[in-house]
């Protein structure tokens, strides 16, 4: 009975293993949206300091309770600083799912998470409403900021009208 137990154990950890890979793969093709990502967060890898040069942009990994994705690859073995919360050259915040990045209906703003020019962003350090525009940038355009936004008015943001 307790090889049966075993088997089983060992069938469904592979199984999660396997799903956990697909949905990174996903992830990195883009077909995986942010809310998809945020709904299966416990498939996510938690991050650990370690080599990423091999790993694909765009995997995602899970920290404080937040989901990242991998921008730029690199070897963080001897640096356990570079969190992904700590590092947003590296690593992009997942948005809260359900946000649209209308005046009436802004997404929830990080540090460290990529913003989408065009789109309104709410700080919740001031409560305030912000839109997302750079001169000589497109509406649809991305850049990942380790700012929120009321520290980059009149470079990244402005302020909406209330």
């Amino acid at each position: 009975m307790a090889d049966i137990v075993t088997m089983a154990k060992a069938e469904l950890t592979e199984r999660g293993r396997a799903d956990a890979a697909a949905l990174a793969a996903r992830a990195v093709s883009g077909e995986a949206t942010d809310g998809e990502l945020v709904e299966k967060q416990a498939m996510i890898p938690t991050w650990r300091a370690r080599d990423f040069s091999g790993v694909p942009v765009g995997t995602p990994y899970q920290w404080e309770g937040m989901v990242y994705k991998l921008v730029q690859q690199h070897d963080a073995t001897g640096n356990p600083g570079w969190t992904p919360d700590a590092v947003s050259a590296l690593w992009a915040a997942v948005s809260v799912p359900g946000e649209s990045g209308t005046a009436e209906d802004p997404i929830t703003a990080e540090r460290g998470m990529e913003y989408t020019y065009g789109r309104y962003y709410r700080d919740l350090e001031d409560a305030l409403v912000y839109l997302c525009q750079r001169t000589g940038e497109a509406e649809g355009g991305k850049v990942v900021l380790q700012y929120l936004p009321h520290e980059l008015v009149g470079q990244y943001f402005t302020l909406a009208e209330a």
